[in-house]
């Protein structure tokens, strides 16, 4: 199986994930969750999968890409994302002091 199909597969089981735990519920069809944007896909699986589901996402996507979208969607709203923003920062993305770079961020 090829690197390209391998990712497509993981991506598509993470997209059926979020949709049947109701979270992707405006994606109706398989097709439609097809059409799911990546930052979209990154977004709501680090909003609502369960940490040990994590380490699917990072499968399915560059790690930078995670990043990036977790630095621009979830980082400057600390009041609505503020505990998970210093879990993640500690537990996926390396982050030695995860509350001082949270608040860093966002000032």
């Amino acid at each position: 199986m090829s690197v390209q199909k391998n990712k497509l597969d993981k991506r598509q089981s993470l997209s059926k994930q979020l949709y049947d735990s109701g979270y992707l519920w405006s994606y109706r069809a398989a097709g439609d969750q097809a059409m799911l944007p990546d930052e979209e896909l990154i977004l709501n699986g680090l909003s609502h999968l369960e940490f040990e589901d994590m380490p699917k996402l990072f499968e399915a996507f560059p790690y930078r890409q995670i990043k990036q979208v977790w630095q621009q969607r979830m980082l400057p709203y600390p009041d609505y994302y503020g505990t998970l923003n210093m879990l993640l920062a500690a537990l996926f993305f390396h982050i030695k002091s995860p509350k001082k770079y949270v608040y860093k961020y966002v000032a």
